[in-house]
């Protein structure tokens, strides 16, 4: 038995990677899980890119998970997680990643006309000096584009200011890049910085569990956000909130596979 299970995550790993092991397993998974049934909980949702052929996806995916729980925004979120109020429904917070241009030209029109809260996590460092993909600078969002985004009424968090792999780095220099992107974010909107994503967000990997997140609280941040799926319930997941990293093609019964509970029935 030990040789089998010490194999579960080469397995995992193997289905994860293959496309077809992946279609199957979350096809076969969705015939007996559903967001309907699925745990009570705060969802987080986490985007990257929204290109504008997956627009109608993106808010199909929207509005299906609107008819299983209720959107708020990333204040609401971490004082339900912080009561427990998380506990008594089934909550959605959605996020995106980095700051791409498409957050603000596809996803924002779709978020305004569904009246959905959203925070994007922008790496500070980024908006005046983007990452260069294939000679080009563009594709992040612009200082011009947080001011659309905020005046729609949506939030901005902290990405970190360089977008650097936190395993690698001190606590000094950690601390200097939560520090510095949230001051820098704060006099750009005018509002206080109060959430951080960490980059990757893969615990053990891209960051420490047992320093990191303190580190994120004493530099001024409510929440600690990772890539580890699941939900928040209690005030102890604050600062290690789990987030469902989702793609706006992603067809429906995906959603019920990866966020969903086990459902009362075959199909639906």
């Amino acid at each position: 038995m030990q040789p089998a299970i010490a194999m579960l995550p080469t397995i995992k790993s193997m289905i994860r990677d293959t496309p077809l092991l992946r279609e199957t397993a979350l096809r076969l998974r969705a015939i007996t899980h559903s967001v309907a049934t699925a745990p009570s909980g705060l969802y987080v949702l986490c985007y990257h890119h929204i290109p504008a052929a997956w627009q109608a996806r993106f808010e199909a995916q929207l509005r299906f998970l609107g008819r299983h729980g209720t959107f708020v925004d990333a204040d609401r979120a971490a004082d339900l997680v912080a009561t427990g109020g998380a506990a008594t429904g089934r909550f959605f917070l959605v996020s995106f990643d980095d700051g791409y241009t498409d957050s603000c030209d596809v996803a924002l029109p779709v978020l305004t006309a569904l009246g959905i809260p959203a925070i994007v996590f922008l790496v500070s460092d980024w908006l005046d000096a983007p990452p260069v993909s294939a000679g080009r600078r563009d594709g992040y969002m612009t200082r011009a584009d947080v001011e659309t985004w905020c005046e729609a009424g949506l939030q901005i968090g902290s990405h970190s200011a360089t977008h650097r792999n936190l395993k690698h780095l001190t606590p000094d220099a950690i601390t200097e890049e939560m520090t510095r992107s949230r001051h820098a974010l704060e006099a750009l909107t005018g509002r206080p910085i109060r959430h951080f994503a960490c980059p990757w967000g893969v615990a053990g990997r891209d960051f420490d569990p047992a320093s990191d997140p303190a580190l994120a609280a004493a530099a001024g941040y409510r929440t600690f956000h990772t890539t580890r799926r699941g939900q928040a319930r209690s005030a102890a997941d604050l600062l290690l909130l789990p987030r469902h990293v989702l793609e706006p093609q992603w067809d429906l019964y995906q959603l019920d596979a990866l966020l969903g509970g086990r459902a009362n029935h075959a199909g639906h």
